[in-house]
């Protein structure tokens, strides 16, 4: 048999950036997150954007009822404003946000909430609007109001208060930004108190015991610094570095890690100056990010197992990658759109969580695989004798044979004869008995684990891997690719189902893997 080895191809699937890189190499390898989180940082603003619902609002649906959601809003346009872009949709988000002071902050006498003030306040300190007359109220004397003798803030309601220390926090940085003698110094110190013997702050103030929590002490490190309270920011500087992951990672919120905790201490890191500590976080964030083989490229799913509210943790974890604080952040300068992720070899009729998603994305942009002519990926339908010549034919990078195929079904000129001649002479694939091809034949699922394995010379196997292919002429080649890690059972993975026709979904991902072991060093 001739080595049909070849080049290979290598398939880097850039999980760390929306955009999903294959080049012609001899490895295959998911790529590193690259130290400069603007590519991530820009898709994930392109995806952001086109959440906002006529262009102007943000809505969330709980239990089966879609709602205005003003506060992602307002996160939204934070995050937007620091990326630079989306300028014409952060105006349209503005101007709807200031026809609801009154749902959002409440009444103004007897229902006023510190939490959302002071969001709307920092909103018009973004976007260059005059938060005295914001949207008819006076938000600035409005947050004032809600300051006790204690300096906290807090929300006057019948329904209770739910502010907490991420409260006084975003009152504190409005005030500093919104008015000439900032927020109070018993404002500050209120915040500054409240942190634990660790330094950390906790979420609720007064709790029995003092839990330090990443959110909170994120927002409270802006609060911080923007008030000059130097000492009370380097505790809960330090504290964050004490809690880091060493992949750069936060947990939160009863979680390991997560994309929201993240970019909150990322951003805190970044505005006091550990640019280090920062950009590891940004990396995680990078990493963690769909890319173009995932469900929403370019958005940023909570962890790795829940994707949660998508437009919620991507808007709460943009500010980390761009490492823009709530005190600096503004729309001057900012681009009038964003440019949603590129990526041109997406399939509608793929379903982007299947497992077989990632191999169809890289093996299509790698021109292993192709769409079909209307552009669908067709991923049910099964795969011809001559497709499967052509796609083991270009993962192993191989140059299609010129000339007469020898079959008599396959003439020099038909589209997959160079590479159904090439693997012929390599012993890869045989004709039949009467000198055909039969090249629109659909294969099994047996008879591709033999191509396949042929390809990879494998050493025949006798012990069967699964239930149901003992007898069977091509099982030991079904066993080999199966101990190579190329083949997999289906259902609960005791069965291979050899007789069932291939699919092309399932090719993608066969050959995916099958050019791993091929270039694994």
């Amino acid at each position: 048999m001739r080595t049909l080895r070849g080049p290979g191809r290598r398939i880097v699937v850039g999980i760390a950036s929306a955009a999903l890189t294959i080049a012609t190499a001899t490895a295959v390898s998911a790529s590193p997150a690259p130290s400069d989180p603007v590519q991530p940082a820009e898709d994930a603003a392109g995806w952001l954007e086109g959440r906002f619902v006529a262009g102007e609002r943000i809505e969330t649906t709980f239990d089966g009822q879609t709602y205005p959601d003003w506060g992602l809003t307002a996160d939204a346009i934070f995050a937007l404003a620091g990326t630079g872009v989306a300028g014409d949709t952060i105006g349209s988000a503005t101007d709807w946000l200031q026809t609801q002071v009154g749902a959002y902050t409440g009444d103004g006498s007897s229902e006023v909430y510190a939490g959302p003030t002071a969001k709307l306040v920092l909103v018009a300190e973004t976007t260059g609007r005059d938060a005295r007359q914001f949207g008819g109220r006076d938000l600035v004397g409005q947050l004032h109001a809600l300051e006790d003798e204690r300096g906290r803030f807090s929300d006057a309601s019948q329904w209770g208060d739910y502010s907490n220390a991420i409260t006084q926090s975003l009152a504190v940085i409005a005030l500093e930004r919104a008015t000439d003698t900032g927020a109070s110094d018993a404002a500050v110190s209120f915040l500054a108190d409240a942190a634990c013997d660790d330094g950390g702050i906790p979420e609720q103030f007064g709790a029995a015991t003092c839990t330090s929590a990443v959110d909170a002490t994120g927002f409270a490190v802006q609060a911080f610094l923007a008030a000059g309270e130097v000492e009370a920011a380097d505790a809960a500087v330090d504290w964050l570095l004490a809690v880091q992951r060493d992949d750069g990672s936060f947990g939160g919120g009863g979680t390991d890690a997560n994309t929201n905790s993240t970019g909150l201490a990322a951003v805190a890191l970044a505005v006091a100056g550990e640019q280090q500590a920062a950009a590891a976080a940004a990396a995680w964030l990078g990493a963690a990010q769909f890319d173009c083989a995932g469900p929403e490229p370019g958005a940023l799913p909570y962890t790795s197992s829940d994707e949660g509210d998508l437009t919620r943790s991507t808007a709460q974890a943009l500010p980390g990658l761009t490492g823009v604080g709530l005190s600096e952040v503004t729309t001057a300068g900012a681009q009038r759109g964003a440019t949603a992720p590129a990526c041109p070899f997406r399939f509608d009729d793929v379903d982007y969580r299947s497992t077989h998603a990632r191999a169809i994305a890289a093996l299509a942009e790698a021109g292993i695989i192709e769409g079909r002519r209307d552009g669908s990926f067709a991923p049910a339908a099964g795969v011809t004798r001559a497709q499967l010549a052509t796609f083991i034919g270009r993962a192993a990078g191989i140059e299609p044979a010129g000339g007469a195929t020898g079959f008599s079904d396959v003439p020099a000129s038909y589209v997959h004869a160079g590479y159904i001649k090439a693997l012929a002479e390599a012993e890869v694939i045989n004709g039949y008995p009467d000198g055909s091809f039969r090249p629109t034949q659909v294969v099994r699922r047996d008879q591709a684990a033999a191509l396949i394995a042929r390809w990879l010379e494998l050493s025949p196997v006798a012990t069967d891997r699964f239930t149901d292919v003992a007898g069977l002429e091509h099982r030991q080649l079904i066993n080999a690719l199966a101990d190579a890690g190329v083949a997999r059972g289906t259902g609960s993975g005791a069965t291979y189902s050899p007789a069932r026709t291939l699919q092309r979904d399932q090719i993608a991902s066969l050959l995916y893997r099958a050019v791993e072991v091929v270039d694994a060093p």
